[in-house]
């Protein structure tokens, strides 16, 4: 599929997830729009894209604004749907999870068919499985979640269902597992725990874990977690979910290690241990299997190349903020 000169529509295109789907995009000659309310996107975000000539248009507003997704979607090909309230906020404000993730997202889809979108790509989320019943999890994996981010993804995915077969508006998402990566934000239920422990490295002061160091993810570069998004859009699957999967369990005790070498203080620091965030899945890992067999798709960024990508990206921006 040739995306030449195609408007595409990114929502939450300034995020972590969406600003680097914009960067493939760019490189795929496509006209891009980002749709995005800045509450957690930034435009520093889109830097890169906008410096390698990509033809963008930023539109600041919410996916809860009806008028605004309709003008958007006007003469769009193709939408990828990263906007969504956070898996904290919505445990804060639970509402949100409602008129954000769930009113949004139907607001969204409403757009695309009224526009004659020809394919969505959205984001779910592997909270749609809760604790795992059994590991790894596959996509055959009952929704065992019991938290308002994860119930607002389940409501999604019913919807993408209920969209394609009374509009055959056709869609492909992606349960994330743990997405890291350059322009994370620190509010990540998940990947704070990077933010926070080199924080704390930088200082000289030991990174904290939070319970005895045991609870697991699976990391998934976001390079990987945007060509994941591409090659979907290419693809002539739809009406199916697919994990975006290392197929990798990293223990937080082995993730806080990690950082401590590739920051030069092996042997200078050691983990030190709090209470567990009782909110938080004890162990993810996810099957990539079925994306590998239908998609083509495998990840391809070691856990230790990718953090070190991330600290390289930490460090540039501190320096950046030292300089000003």
């Amino acid at each position: 599929m040739d995306l030449t000169n195609k408007q595409i529509v990114v929502t939450g295109g300034a995020g972590l997830i969406g600003s680097h789907i914009v960067d493939e995009l760019v490189r795929e000659k496509a006209r891009v729009i980002v749709y995005d309310s800045m509450i957690r996107g930034k435009r520093e975000h889109l830097d890169h894209a906008i410096a390698q000539g990509g033809d963008i248009r930023i539109v600041e507003a919410d996916i809860r604004d009806r008028d605004a997704l309709h003008d958007v979607m006007q003469g769009t090909d193709y939408v990828f749907h990263q906007a969504a309230s956070w898996l904290r906020l919505c445990q804060e404000n639970p509402r949100l999870s409602l008129e954000t993730n769930i009113h949004g997202t139907f607001n969204v889809l409403e757009a695309c068919v009224e526009a004659g979108v020809k394919k969505v790509v959205a984001a779910s989320s592997s909270s749609v499985y809760g604790e795992g019943l059994y590991l790894p999890t596959d996509e055959k994996h009952p929704f065992n979640n019991d938290l308002f981010y994860g119930a607002s993804k389940v409501a999604n995915e019913q919807h993408y269902r209920a969209f394609y077969k009374k509009y055959g508006l056709d869609f492909v998402a992606f349960r994330y597992l743990n997405v890291y990566g350059p322009r994370q934000p620190h509010e990540a239920a998940y990947m704070d725990a990077i933010m926070h422990f080199l924080n704390r490295i930088d200082a000289g002061e030991p990174p904290v874990v939070r319970g005895d160091g045991t609870a697991t993810v699976d990391l998934v570069y976001v390079a990987d977690v945007a060509r994941a998004n591409i090659m979907a859009l290419k693809s002539p699957v739809t009406n199916e979910f697919f994990n975006v999967a290392s197929g990798t369990e990293t223990t937080i005790k082995e993730l806080a290690l990690l950082l401590i070498r590739l920051c030069g203080m092996e042997g200078k620091l050691q983990p030190v241990f709090e209470s567990m965030d009782s909110g938080l899945v004890a162990r993810r890992w996810g099957d990539p299997a079925k994306a590998r067999d239908m998609l083509g798709f495998v990840t391809t960024t070691p856990v230790e190349e990718g953090m070190r990508r991330v600290i390289e990206w930490r460090n540039s921006k501190k320096n950046q903020r030292e300089d000003t």
